[in-house]
């Protein structure tokens, strides 16, 4: 289903833009300018004659221009006058409506002006997200329909959907906030969901050639048996993250008031998360550690996992999560591997013990991280590498990272994706960096670096079972 209009619009009108800086209509005028957005933009104020330098117009019905999308940043009991002009336009096809107050407060008088809205803009022609949302996010055209202040645009990979406007924002800025940023495609908060659903994003989102990876926040749902049909249709084709909250008794009831769905048992939300291969994140981190991770490499082409580490610790954390999941196995080295690896490495090193486990011990110097990865590369028994580290003082992290670069045209072309993760903070900030820029995706801590790698697979494992080449 298409939803260009949302995000492609030719032209929007925001109702209830301000100069007031501590209204919602300041901010959402404010993005509009700042980025740029490739189309037009009017200001819809009968209290301002000017916005950002722009005129101002009284009413969406004195715009003379052709308006596509409108953004409609005003008080709820508002909103059924400014779709009524809308209507008599006829040449709106979208809307955006950010007030709250509607059916997800429970009251009849509240509910029934949604209906009423609905009514309006199905007549008209006009599809609707929210109400009680904060709209889109474009980085193709720099499009921005919400109030927060903080998000930057870079092109990339990730499209994310959202049932909290917060926490959709902290996505971005999380994904914003890594060593190399990782940027995102499409961004979508979905409200109350009166008419575009989660459904109906997650099919656009399918059949965008921008997003590669699709990361979802969820608190609940209205028609459980279509979201998940949607969700198989997805999930062939690209992958698919969510972070659904409500796990708990409490943590339920605090989601169903939020969004005015239902959050049911989440014992049957899991079953029917694996069922689909939908990916379940534990938590904000993995859910963008997860989406950047498919954003950076290909699938591997099996589950047999390597951890290449120099200390023991990073190595043992990450192999104790590894071990939580029954679709990740640790690889098996052939006895050349083993033979190799011990002639290089110093001889308190521990090869093989447990399988596809090397600590290399803290007198490893960057060639033998180099020579190490490249022997473990070649194994055919390795799908994908997990490569650890904290770099010791006389090793510094971006030597170590310049080694390890050297071997990455031959895990491209092997087709085996590696893994890091360097401790910590900024003392490993400039090695990251590095790393990424050839292809290794890099991570915080080794659990998430291991449960990044370990969702990859979990993914491939499911492309390959349901007969779809996926990604």
């Amino acid at each position: 289903m298409s939803l260009n209009s949302f995000y492609y619009p030719k032209s929007i009108a925001i109702i209830g833009a301000s100069n007031n800086p501590s209204k919602a209509g300041y901010q959402v005028a404010n993005n509009m300018m700042r980025l740029g957005f490739k189309g037009e933009v009017y200001f819809v104020n009968p209290k301002e004659d000017t916005i950002f330098g722009k005129k101002t117009y009284d009413s969406l019905s004195e715009i003379e221009g052709e308006v596509e999308l409108i953004e409609i940043s005003i008080p709820a009991k508002g909103v059924v006058s400014v779709l009524e002009e809308a209507e008599k336009r006829g040449d709106v096809k979208a809307a955006i409506i950010m007030a709250s107050g509607f059916s997800e407060t429970g009251i009849e008088e509240n509910i029934q002006m949604e209906k009423k809205m609905l009514e309006i803009a199905t007549r008209a022609g006009i599809r609707i997200f929210g109400p009680n949302c904060v709209g889109v996010m474009n980085t193709d055209n720099n499009l921005d329909t919400t109030f927060a202040p903080n998000v930057t645009q870079r092109l990339g990979g990730m499209s994310v959907i959202s049932q909290s406007g917060s926490i959709g924002s902290a996505i971005l800025m999380f994904a914003c906030d890594q060593p190399v940023p990782m940027g995102f495609s499409k961004w979508g908060h979905v409200g109350n969901m009166s008419d575009v659903s989660t459904e109906d994003i997650l099919r656009y989102y399918s059949d965008d050639e921008s997003t590669k990876v699709i990361a979802m926040y969820m608190e609940g749902m209205t028609d459980a048996r279509g979201f998940f049909e949607a969700a198989k249709e997805v999930t062939q084709k690209k992958p698919l993250i969510v972070l659904k909250v409500g796990r708990s008794e409490i943590g339920s009831v605090a989601a169903a008031s939020h969004t005015g769905s239902l959050a049911g048992a989440d014992k049957i939300f899991d079953g029917a998360f694996k069922q689909t291969g939908v990916l379940r994140a534990d938590t904000v981190e993995e859910l963008v550690d997860t989406a950047k991770a498919f954003s950076m490499v290909n699938l591997p082409k099996g589950n047999r996992v390597a951890i290449l580490t120099e200390a023991g610790g990073p190595g043992v954390i990450s192999m104790d999560e590894v071990g939580l999941h029954e679709e990740v196995q640790m690889a098996k080295f052939s006895e050349e591997t083993e033979r190799r690896l011990r002639e290089l490495l110093p001889p308190m090193a521990l090869i093989s013990h447990p399988d596809g486990y090397v600590d290399m011990t803290a007198s490893a110097d960057g060639p033998q991280h180099a020579e190490a990865l490249e022997i473990i590369l070649k194994d055919e028994g390795v799908d994908a590498v997990l490569l650890l580290s904290v770099p010791p003082t006389f090793l510094t992290p971006t030597q170590i990272a310049e080694y390890v670069n050297l071997k990455m045209k031959l895990a491209k072309e092997l087709g085996k994706p590696v893994f890091a993760c360097f401790l910590a903070g900024n003392w490993v900030k400039d090695a990251h960096i590095m790393m990424e820029q050839s292809g290794i995706p890099t991570f915080e801590m080794p659990q998430r670096a291991a449960r990044a790698l370990v969702n990859v697979i979990k993914y491939s494992k499911y492309i390959t079972e349901s007969g779809s080449e996926g990604k």
